[in-house]
């Protein structure tokens, strides 16, 4: 295996395990249509991909680990928490987001890095 298709496996679970959490609570979301539909699912499907592609691929490729673990993390509470009041998949799912969430896991990795660098016993070589 190499490390694409790790990654993009675990872009598609969380797409996957995001999708059935948001069609568990509104079914009918996507039988109606619409221009807004059709223009921002896209968006949505290939942030939700990128948002657990990117830190699988920081994982494979440069060994940081917390980017990893906090989108697993964002995904899985909003898997739990999908019969509250005021579910998080309804803010997880907004395509603006998703840019604050990048710029949060990129902070949280380079923070990482910049940690690991400066301990001599870390190896750096990829995983794959």
């Amino acid at each position: 295996m190499n490390r694409y298709t790790i990654v993009a496996a675990v872009g598609i679970a969380n797409v996957a395990v995001l999708l059935f959490t948001r069609w568990e609570i509104d079914p009918l979301e996507y039988s109606d249509g619409g221009l807004l539909l059709v223009i921002t699912t896209p968006l949505v499907l290939l942030g939700h991909f990128a948002l657990g592609a990117v830190p699988g691929y920081m994982l494979a490729r440069h060994r940081l680990v917390s980017p990893l673990v906090i989108s697993g993390f964002l995904t899985w509470f909003a898997f739990v928490n999908r019969g509250s009041m005021e579910p998080f998949i309804g803010l997880y799912y907004s395509p603006v987001l998703h840019i604050f969430f990048f710029a949060g896991l990129a902070m949280v990795g380079l923070s990482e890095f910049a940690i690991r660098d400066a301990l001599p016993y870390v190896s750096h070589d990829p995983i794959l």
